[in-house]
């Protein structure tokens, strides 16, 4: 029985105009600047496996908690420039508002979570003017644990109150389907994000479509909707 859909936000409802690379490139001359060893790195890494590993690398090293802490917020710092700027500028992706249209008047409950910053993700969904569909919208900032660890999406179903089985999760990379994998979502990848369908077809999502609209009819032919 589905009662929610919960969506990633860059690559799936809007298109967010960064430079990953050159945002990656930024932060890995940063932490290397303060002493992380060249070359640990590289801009195909995800911005949490870097994090992460920075996070290792200096404790290994004997900083304290709250020196690497410090770095990390620096760091953290430069995306978030980035990504507020890209999101005073993003654009809808083709029928993202008949799709939330059409779930909603099915009685869907709808959440994002996005890798995005919170300020960033708020601006884009009011800029577009989609921000009200959601019941709940919690961005890497808003849990202890950002997707891909679990526990994102975790936080993101006790805020629906809706369990792993009553939920779809769409999103266009592996940063959507492992959480979904550990917890026993379902999960739909869309192709109009950073991934193409022999990428994704990799991580074994439930399904993959090429582009949102084809969502409504594929939960309403595959799985028991929950009707309000």
């Amino acid at each position: 029985m589905i009662k929610g859909v919960v969506f990633d936000l860059d690559g799936v409802l809007l298109k967010f105009n960064l430079d990953g690379k050159k945002i990656k490139e930024e932060i890995i001359r940063f932490f290397v600047n303060n002493g992380l060893k060249e070359g640990m790195f590289t801009p195909k890494d995800s911005f949490s496996s870097i994090k992460e590993g920075v996070r290792e690398y200096f404790a290994e090293k004997g900083k304290e908690d709250t020196w690497i802490e410090d770095l990390l917020k620096k760091g953290e710092e430069i995306a978030i420039r980035y990504e507020v700027k890209a999101a005073k500028t993003t654009d809808l992706l083709p029928g993202v508002i008949e799709v939330l249209k059409t779930l909603k008047a099915k009685g869907m409950k709808l959440a994002v979570f996005t890798y995005n910053n919170s300020e960033a993700a708020r601006i884009a969904l009011e800029r577009t003017g989609i921000i009200d569909f959601f019941d709940v919208v919690l961005a890497r900032d808003n849990v202890p644990k950002p997707k891909p660890n679990p526990e994102h999406l975790k936080v993101v179903l006790q805020a629906l109150g809706i369990g792993p089985n009553e939920v779809v999760v769409v999103g266009d990379s592996e940063m959507d389907i492992k959480p979904c994998k550990a917890l026993g979502v379902r999960v739909v990848s869309v192709t109009t994000g950073i991934r193409t369908e022999e990428e994704l077809k990799k991580y074994d999502p439930d399904f993959i479509i090429s582009e949102l609209k084809e969502l409504p009819n594929l939960i309403e032919s595959r799985f028991y909707l929950f009707e309000m």
